[in-house]
């Protein structure tokens, strides 16, 4: 998969708190669930890097643990999440790597909100 080079000192502004979920003005952050926007930093589908912003206080589509096919990296720049199954939040520096099928969340972002770096693998 092509990766192109890339740059910034500061992460792209992210969608105002409330933006409707299909708003161009909320480009190039697109939405995943109620709440939670990317930035695609590279790649595509199956390998990808993205900054994924939740809006404060807001609590994962799903209400069951997420499990998924492929490696997940998450480490968090801003804010927190707490995963409402262990009970447990994670700040700012909290790093995760979740191998396919691991169990987590569902999450409740801070009243800060939560801005995370994720990048994602397939299995092999």
């Amino acid at each position: 998969m092509p990766f192109h080079e890339k740059e910034f000192s500061t992460p792209p502004p992210h969608p105002p708190i409330g933006t409707p979920q299909n708003s161009k003005s909320a480009l190039p952050w697109y939405s995943i669930a109620p709440g939670v926007w990317e930035f695609l930093l590279n790649g595509d589908t199956q390998e990808k890097a993205v900054l994924q912003w939740w809006e404060p206080d807001t609590t994962s589509a799903q209400t069951e643990q997420i499990t998924h096919t492929y490696i997940e990296e998450v480490c968090t720049l801003r804010g927190g999440l707490e995963d409402l199954t262990l009970g447990q939040s994670w700040g700012i520096g909290a790093y995760a790597y979740r191998q396919p099928g691991m169990k987590h969340g569902p999450y409740r972002a801070a009243k800060e909100g939560c801005l995370q770096f994720v990048k994602i693998v397939p299995a092999k």
